[in-house]
């Protein structure tokens, strides 16, 4: 058709493939092996064990913390029975989850639970993993990234009154939340910095050994979800564009080759504005200051509000009265 073979046409024609592309590249669901970690953790692991569901529902990137839910789930008579969304131990049990804030008896972070009382699971809040990289802070958005280590061990305690850890097994049950993509990796609780992985087999006997133990240690990687960082690109792209459109107007104006009227006062007034506006449709609301701003946000309300003011002043001294 002849409307294609205009640069107009092909420019939108050529947008709409690259945006095709990008959606279908930002949907698909790298996978890092973590299924097949925990189907062989699973296969590897004692049929008599208490699972540990964990589910981060919060990051709070200010604080670097993050809110977690965590969910006993007995996969053995000896330990608890699971109910639909619950369970009911069979002994007294103790968990003992390493958090910042925990609800328990006495505000500790040990969760005790007494035998035949049906229950559920129990809110715990988390600091970032020892060590965090350099990328782990808000300064970053939207390349921020965050881990949380979530260590936990329990004990239980039978009807006579004797002791013995519990053989433990945490599994990640998180679900998306906002802005964030969530990755659980299995840490180990002598060492966070090593990690299960498929082409290490030691790696598992390592972990299974902590867990039958009744240790457990699960790390939680948080960045930015891929559709938060091409939302924060095209807000980029037309802070960039209004500069950029706003300082040719105003070289054109002031240099005399367009007139200084007042709708391209308007506009500029009304591009210098929209910036304000744009600025607050940042995904996850990060603060005022973060590296983005400095590069971009500012340097583009700084030349749009100066352009403004030029174009003002040109049109102000026009000696005729010409709209």
């Amino acid at each position: 058709m002849k409307i294609f073979r205009t640069r107009f046409a092909q420019t939108f024609l050529l947008i709409a493939v690259a945006y095709l592309g990008i959606i279908f590249l930002i949907s698909q669901d790298p996978s890092d092996g973590s299924q097949e970690i925990d189907k062989k953790l699973v296969s590897l692991s004692s049929d008599n064990r208490l699972d540990v569901l964990i589910q981060i529902t919060g990051v709070n990137p200010l604080e670097g913390t993050a809110n977690a839910r965590v969910l006993p789930w007995p996969h053995s008579d000896d330990i608890g029975f699971q109910f639909k969304s619950g369970w009911v131990p069979s002994q007294d049990i103790d968990i003992h989850v390493d958090s910042v804030i925990g609800s328990s008896n006495g505000g500790t972070s040990v969760y005790s639970f007494k035998s035949d009382i049906p229950t559920g699971g129990f809110d715990v809040q988390i600091d970032e993993q020892p060590g965090a990289g350099a990328r782990s802070a808000i300064g970053w958005y939207p390349l921020d990234q965050y881990a949380f280590e979530i260590p936990v061990s329990a004990v239980g305690t039978d009807k006579k009154g004797n002791q013995s850890t519990l053989n433990l097994l945490p599994l990640d049950y998180t679900k998306n939340i906002d802005t964030f993509d969530i990755h659980m990796k299995h840490g180990f609780w002598n060492n966070p910095d090593k990690v299960v992985a498929l082409g290490d087999s030691a790696s598992f006997d390592e972990a299974i050994t902590e867990f039958n133990n009744g240790q457990s240690s699960s790390v939680f990687q948080a960045t930015r979800s891929n559709s938060t960082k091409l939302l924060v690109s095209i807000i980029l792209l037309l802070m960039i564009t209004a500069m950029i459109s706003v300082t040719i107007m105003t070289f054109m104006v002031v240099t005399g080759q367009r007139p200084p009227t007042l709708s391209s006062l308007t506009w500029a007034a009304a591009l210098t504005y929209s910036l304000i506006s744009l600025r607050g449709l940042m995904p996850g609301s990060p603060p005022i200051g973060i590296f983005v701003d400095k590069i971009v946000y500012f340097p583009s309300l700084i030349v749009t509000l100066v352009c403004s003011l030029w174009v003002l002043v040109t049109w102000v001294r026009r000696e005729d009265f010409q709209s």
